[in-house]
């Protein structure tokens, strides 16, 4: 299994000194976890679609994390029994959904906004970098070109992918959360700045792991996030 962090430099710090360490604390070894960092500053949409292709390079699934969450204590057990031809959400919030008490077996268009941590086959994620830089880059609509400027919406883009070339593929929307989203312990939302939602998981079983993070990051000096 690949556990990917998609990662900018200004969270660089987090992921070396927090996430990852969580990770191997779990028994995840060190050639099962990629950092795909956004060097080139591409931004979220681009370096995501990027990466997407990469994976479509290899047979199996990639778990896909975000550079603002905290695992679960048992993340790594729970994200190894699905196979790897599914698609599993393991976030949700209640504030974006959508639909957050619909957890179980969905098709795409049910799907939670999930990028703080999903699965995905790879030959779904390189479909989806194909479709986005062959279809979706030159189609005239003002929407699709407005999100494309903007820089983000890189899950809005996959769902709208699942959505009309993949429509029936199996969706798990997990319960509970495998991961929470802490982005405002960190500085908040890099790519949303104008976020005033509460974007936390809906259904994060280890609270006290993220009031540990939060005693953590208050006492640490200022050099480590340099």
């Amino acid at each position: 299994m690949l556990y990917m962090i998609h990662a900018c430099e200004d969270r660089e710090w987090y992921v070396n000194n927090y996430l990852i360490p969580s990770m191997k604390e779990q028994g995840i070894s060190d050639d099962e976890i990629v950092v795909w960092m956004d060097r080139e500053h591409k931004g979220n949409l681009y370096a995501c679609m990027d990466s997407f292709a990469e994976c479509g390079k290899d047979f199996g699934a990639t778990w896909h994390l975000q550079d603002d969450v905290v695992i679960a204590r048992d993340f790594y057990e729970q994200s190894k029994k699905f196979s790897k031809r599914q698609i599993v959400c393991g976030f949700c919030s209640k504030a974006i959904g959508p639909n957050y008490g619909n957890a179980g077996h969905v098709k795409p268009y049910q799907m939670w906004w999930s990028f703080q941590c999903i699965q995905i086959p790879n030959d779904l994620a390189g479909g989806c970098a194909d479709w986005f830089y062959k279809e979706a880059l030159t189609l005239d609509r003002q929407d699709i070109q407005e999100r494309i400027k903007g820089g983000k919406s890189d899950d809005w883009f996959f769902k709208r992918f699942l959505v009309l070339h993949h429509p029936y593929e199996d969706v798990i929307n997990n319960y509970p959360n495998l991961v929470d989203h802490i982005d405002y312990l960190l500085g908040g939302s890099i790519v949303n700045k104008s976020r005033n939602k509460d974007h936390t998981a809906a259904y994060f079983k280890d609270k006290d792991l993220v009031k540990e993070l939060e005693k953590s990051l208050g006492g640490m000096e200022d050099g480590l996030r340099q």
